[in-house]
This record gives structure tokens, sequence and C-alpha cells, in this order.
């Protein structure tokens, strides 16, 4: 072979490796830039006044359920997921309180002088929830009727799987949550929903298991059961945006001085000027010392309050008063009813 022929060779392999590497690099592109699958399937209403402020907390897995599939973490993964839903939907301020414990460590480390005063958060700097919602799920995975087998989670994936795949013609299932919808003021559990889906199987092939699948992830999502999860998910918060938009949005007073209310929401939150509010105390709850059930509230309204200036996180308005107490930082100011 001739030294030119064998340089032609050469650049053409290196042309050819060179062709590959890009297609490779292509291909991983199109992997990276996959489209996140989202959790809602379906549309939420809109909620009239300022956004509710809600918390999700960790959902939890009860009766024949957790004995069936002992310490896999389901709640924890449907938990998360919405969270998610209820941010996608734009219809909520979400707070995260999963890892409130560490928020608050900060500030008390702050506090004590542990940590350099002009960094971490401030004392008091948590924004209030309006709502917490917590859940317990019920059912969760697929059963097939001749065999046996089981889908579950295990140290929150969908891993380490009893079986290796589904049967289409045997295989059934049911997703089911009760849902708790409690008003962070006064502790009073306003809604509990029942939620459930049936899995679909019939296009799941026979041979596609769960095995390495991760929950919440576009692998799960686009699954028989991450179906019917996004379903029951995507239900609950179409109900809570019903339930809540019937409620009054609560906020609270953080200082009144020169006639003037300061409230700790602003344009973040939804608050407009001119919007209306009616600034209440509370001067009696009362809960049961067994159950921690809410017996008695007695409230007292101070006055009006008209919303004059917003920015971003705070907003001022004017107070007319209907009693003679004024304002003190921490009473409630609710939505005026029109």
């Amino acid at each position: 072979m001739t030294r030119e022929h064998a340089f032609t060779g050469f650049s053409a392999l290196k042309a050819a490796i060179g062709g590959i590497a890009l297609l490779v690099v292509g291909v991983t592109n199109i992997q990276a830039e996959e489209e996140k699958v989202p959790i809602l399937i379906g549309e939420v209403q809109e909620i009239q006044g300022p956004k509710r402020v809600v918390s999700v907390g960790k959902f939890d897995a009860i009766g024949s359920f957790e004995q069936q599939y002992g310490d896999w973490d389901v709640g924890g993964g449907i938990s998360s997921m919405m969270t998610t839903a209820l941010v996608e939907s734009n219809r909520f301020i979400v707070l995260e309180r999963a890892n409130m414990g560490q928020v608050l460590a900060e500030q008390q480390m702050k506090g004590q002088g542990v940590v350099s005063a002009t960094t971490g958060p401030e004392l008091g700097q948590v924004t209030g929830t309006n709502f917490l919602i917590y859940g317990s799920v019920t059912e969760f995975g697929t059963a097939d009727s001749g065999g046996g087998m089981s889908l579950g989670l295990s140290g929150g994936s969908l891993g380490k799987m009893l079986g290796v795949g589904l049967s289409r013609q045997t295989a059934s299932g049911k997703v089911a949550m009760d849902i708790r919808l409690v008003n962070a003021t006064t502790s009073q559990v306003e809604e509990v929903y029942t939620v459930s889906e049936q899995i679909d199987n019939s296009a799941w092939d026979v041979n596609v298991g769960y095995e390495g699948v991760s929950l919440g992830t576009n692998q799960f999502l686009k699954t028989p059961l991450g179906e019917a999860v996004r379903k029951c998910i995507t239900s609950a918060v179409q109900q809570i945006a019903a339930k809540t938009n019937s409620l009054p949005w609560t906020g609270h007073v953080v200082d009144f001085d020169g006639g003037e209310v300061y409230i700790n929401a602003g344009a973040e939150t939804g608050l407009k000027t001119n919007d209306k509010f009616v600034v209440e105390r509370i001067v009696k709850k009362l809960t049961d010392p067994a159950t921690g059930e809410l017996l008695l509230l007695r409230k007292k309204e101070l006055g009006l309050v008209t919303v004059t200036e917003v920015l971003p996180k705070i907003s001022l308005g004017k107070f007319a008063p209907l009693a003679t107490d004024a304002p003190q930082r921490g009473d409630l100011v609710v939505t005026a009813k029109q």
C-alpha cells in the first residue's frame, strides 16, 4: 500500500469515527432534552383572590397495604408527586415542609450565634401556610389473579420486583388514597377526599417489568401504574382547588403603624391595590385534650383594610376600625365578603 493510500484510508477512518461521535452526542442530547412528563393530566380551576399557600406532608401507608409491602417508601414518593402537581397547576404557592427541620435548625444556630449573623435564614421568616395536605396510600400496585404477583417499591424505587412482568389477560390492580385538607389557622379538617383509579394493563407488554424504574420518573409515569397515580393526584388537586376557592384567604398582620396595616403577602401571592380584608383576632380556641379536635373558635373583628401599596412579599393598607382594639402583629387578615 502506498503512503497516499494509507493516508487516504486513515482520513476516511477518522471521518467515520467523528461521524459516530457526532451521532452519539446527538442521541445523548435528544435523551437529555426529553420532555418531562407532567403529573397533572387535566385542567385545574382558577381560584379567586390571592393564591392559597399550601404544603404537603408525607403520605403514609396503612392497614393491609403496609403489611403486604413492608417498609417500601410509597408514601414519600406520592407526597413528592403531589407537591409537583400542585406547582404545575399554578394555582397555589407551595411551601417545602419535608425539609423544614433543616431550615429551623439553621435558624436556631443563627439565633444562638453559632453561625454568622449576616448569613442563614432569619428567625420568623418562614412563610405561613393556609392549608396542610396529608394523605394515606391505601392501595398501590397490581396483583396477578393466577399467581398473586405484586408490584411495589423497595427503598423508594420500583426495582426488586416480586415478578418479571405482567399478564395482559389476568393482571389487575388499583391505586387509592385518602387525602385530608387541614386549615392551618384553625387546625380544622376542611375536607376528606378518597380518590382511586383502576390500573389499565391492556397495553402493557407481558415481558416488560418494573426492574430499575424509579417512582416519579418519566419511565414510571408512562406505565399503567404511573398513569393511575397521575389520575388520582389530578383528581385530588382539582378537588382541593374547588374547596379552597370556596374558603376565604387568610394572612397575618406583620405590623400596624400610623393607621396602616402591613400584611405578610404581596404581589407574589396575588394581592392587588384596592383588595379589601377584615382584620380578626382569635379570642378563644378550645380543642379536645384527647383528640386535638377543634371544639370552639371565637374571633373578633377589629376593622377593615383596603390595600394601597403592594410590594413583592408585603402589602400595606389603610385601616378602618370596627372596634376599640388596634391590630397587633399576628392578627388574622381575612378576605372580606363581597
